[in-house]
């Protein structure tokens, strides 16, 4: 599992950074969970592992998105 993590900066603004290493900063937050769900989409999509985005406050980790192994099928409601 990959993880990106979006996590305030001391500057009160956000951060993403993925594998110890930051990948954007000084972002409003709307914007840096934006771009962290980018980013781990895009890798699931171009390495097929599990990737999640998670937010780091003082008390909790929130968990954003999850994206998981591709279905081969719809299995959601039909019309």
């Amino acid at each position: 599992m990959i993880a990106y993590t979006v996590k305030q900066n001391p500057s009160g603004l956000w951060s993403v950074s993925s594998m110890g290493t930051t990948i954007a900063d000084d972002l409003p937050l709307d914007h840096a969970i934006r771009h962290a769900r980018d980013a781990a989409r895009a890798e699931h999509l171009a390495s097929g592992l599990a990737t999640q985005v998670e937010m780091h406050g003082t008390d909790a980790i929130v968990p954003l998105a999850s994206y998981q192994k591709l279905q081969d099928h719809w299995t959601g409601a039909t019309a």
